[in-house]
């Protein structure tokens, strides 16, 4: 009986697959871009461009769109409404982005701000997948478009290309990106530019038969040009760790493309791939797959043996364990061949097991707690931490899932739910703070409002403008009489008595004799120094104290206006503060109301999204399966048929060999 041979069906989902994925074009992820000006002239404005930049997106957000409602955005209102659009469009808000970018065209504002938000309008349109339009929005964008924005905007439109499938324009467009850009990114676009090349030489495959010949030529030129790019790619000399994946990727490429017609030239690509980087298990089994090739089945064991010792959440691993057993049948080693089938068989059953707790897990929602506890940050924004990964059992197969772009999409999502209502959480936690506020500043307006009473208020304000009034006639009357002394100070009234009563002593001593008599003289001139030089003040200043006391009615009348006004805004307040508490107090309530509204539809919004999110890891979780299901089949079906082997050579009395 001869060898049954039963691998050709998980080589070829390998082998298909890094194929197909040729059709993916790669860079390093772009930023959304803040429009940053030379000059930030309102200061509320540097405040949202703080908080971006130290990647507080969701608190930029919220300083943007109050400082629009408080109109505090004067000299960047283009530059803060792209910078909107922008976060928009970084949280998947693609039709409130769009109305944003449309408005701005719209307005006809400035070459840069119109070029600009061509160029985000054609991005969103290109990411629901609406490429005839997306093609029309790019093409409208101009030369003024930003020096920073120039390099994704070539990188977006060759995608565009691709995703229509035109991949003769797509390569000519990465041509441009090969020579233009510097060095570590025209190694990206080389080798977007090699799939492009390669997808093209496709395009004539459905020709008709007069133009076959001349277009199967065009199309090995175009897929050798491809190749050697792809080679330039894998022969780069770079210590950086991207430009080191991208090394590993084209040589990756380049092996399984090769495995079937050129095995050897395979094995020196795949050889190639670093043994510990994030291609090593993949370019492990397409070196066994290479040997099997050449028929060196001893050599295919090599890899294989340290691919089976790796992670086993990994295909490439669980096709290795069979390629093990496959390789020693091949060999004639029977009796190993048959435990290493033994080996798988244990292998798969566990990991099977150890699948279905999984599931379980995702069912009873643990997973999302497990990775939402691991997000340290405190604002939303456009990344998930993807390396900051459970440490449990049922995450083992999260990195299988994740490889979906979708994944990160629906986990951002997730995630973004999850600080929304644990912001909205911390805001209703402070809404009785507010209430508490509110009743203080009532009671203490209550408390203060009892002890001044209007009528009081407007009482002392009459007294004092009839005191105010008895002044002013007296000082029309000293204006008329010139009565300078009738401006004395306090201190020149006591000057004036103790004058008059040095005057009525010395009268009272000149009429009574004695030796006091000899002084009375002198007594008298020193009283005249002294009054002369008090009248000779007094009459001298006069014109400057009826200025002042003039200038101080003045002001007491501007007291007494001022303190009539309060007086009216006082009695305002009194009629309106009872109004504005309710109404505060109805805001209050309002908001608590709205609050709870929008937890609760962030919950419908958080429940919905993880029940998508289940679906997809189902999903996921299910093509593993049964992908492991059918190794577990095919490893029990050859040790079944290495047993009926052994079984026959026993009955007819020979050796199994």
């Amino acid at each position: 009986m001869g060898l049954i041979v039963f691998f050709s069906k998980p080589f070829r989902f390998f082998a298909s697959s890094f194929v197909a994925g040729l059709g993916t074009l790669i860079f390093p992820l772009t930023l959304f871009a803040a429009p940053l000006p030379a000059a930030v002239k309102d200061p509320h404005y540097g405040v949202v461009l703080y908080e971006f930049y130290q990647q507080n997106y969701f608190s930029a957000a919220v300083n943007l769109l109050t400082a629009e409602q408080l109109k505090r955005l004067k000299h960047h209102g283009a530059d803060s409404e792209l910078l909107l659009g922008g976060l928009y469009l970084s949280y998947g808000l693609h039709s409130d982005a769009e109305k944003i970018f449309t408005k701005l065209i719209d307005d006809a504002v400035v070459p840069e701000v119109r070029d600009r938000a061509w160029f985000y309008l054609g991005k969103i349109r290109y990411q629901k997948q609406l490429f005839t339009e997306a093609e029309t929005a790019l093409s409208r964008v101009g030369d003024a478009l930003d020096e920073s924005l120039q390099e994704e905007f070539r990188i977006l439109k060759a995608n565009l290309l691709m995703a229509q499938e035109k991949y003769t324009e797509a390569a000519t467009a990465l041509q441009g990106l090969v020579e233009n850009e510097g060095e570590q990114k025209a190694n990206y676009a080389r080798f977007n530019l090699g799939v492009a090349l390669i997808r093209a030489s496709r395009e004539n495959d459905g020709q008709e038969n007069g133009d076959q010949e001349k277009g199967g030529h065009e199309k090995d030129d175009r897929a050798e040009m491809g190749m050697n790019l792809l080679r330039e790619v894998a022969e780069l000399k770079s210590s950086a760790s991207d430009q080191k994946a991208l090394r590993d990727k084209a040589n990756l490429v380049l092996g399984f493309s090769l495995i079937d017609t050129e095995p050897v030239e395979a094995k020196q690509f795949l050889q190639r791939v670093r043994l510990q980087g994030p291609f090593s298990n993949k370019a492990l089994l397409g070196l066994g797959w290479a040997e099997v090739k050449l028929q060196r089945y001893e050599a295919a064991l090599v890899p294989w043996e340290e691919l089976a010792t790796r992670e086993r959440t990994d295909p490439a691993v669980f096709e290795a364990l069979l390629g093990k057993g496959n390789a020693l049948e091949r060999l004639r080693a029977f009796p190993q061949a048959m435990q290493s089938y033994k080996n798988a068989i244990a292998i798969f059953e566990r990991e099977l097991d150890a699948l279905n707790n999984t599931v379980v897990a995702v069912k009873e929602g643990r997973l999302w707690a497990d990775l939402l506890g691991q997000v340290s940050r405190t604002e939303m924004g456009w990344f998930w931490e993807a390396e900051l990964l459970p440490d449990t059992p049922e995450a083992r197969y999260l990195p299988v899932v994740m490889a979906e772009h979708g994944f990160h999409e629906a986990i951002k999502n997730l995630r973004d739910l999850w600080f929304l209502d644990k912001n909205l959480g911390r805001w209703m936690s402070e809404v009785p703070a507010l209430e508490g506020m509110l009743a203080l500043r009532r009671a203490t307006y209550e408390a203060q409002l009892d002890k001044l009473t209007p009528e009081q208020t407007l009482g002392h304000v009459q007294d004092v403008r009839i005191s105010r009034d008895i002044y002013a006639d007296e000082l029309t009357r000293i204006g008329e009489t010139k009565d300078a002394f009738e401006l004395l100070t306090g201190k020149e009234k006591k000057l004036m008595e103790r004058l008059s009563k040095v005057e009525e002593r010395i009268w009272q001593l000149s009429n009574q004799p004695g030796r006091h008599l000899k002084r009375l003289d002198n007594y008298r001139d020193r009283y005249r120094l002294y009054k002369g030089l008090l009248d000779y003040e007094v009459e001298t200043t006069y014109a400057i104290r009826f200025q002042q006391v003039k200038k101080s009615l003045n002001s007491l009348d501007a007291e007494l206006e001022e303190t009539l006004q309060q007086q009216n805004s006082l009695q305002r307040a009194r009629g309106s503060a009872p109004v504005n508490f309710a109404a505060y107090e109805k805001i209050i309530s309002n908001k608590r109301q709205q609050i709870a509204l929008l937890r609760k539809e962030i919950k419908a919004a958080f429940d919905e999204q993880q029940r998508q999110l289940q679906e997809m890891v189902d999903f996921e979780l299910d093509i593993l399966r049964a992908r492991l299901v059918d190794y577990l089949d095919q490893a029990r079906f050859s040790l079944a048929h290495l047993q009926d082997l052994a079984a026959d050579a026993a009955e007819s009395g020979k050796e199994l060999k």
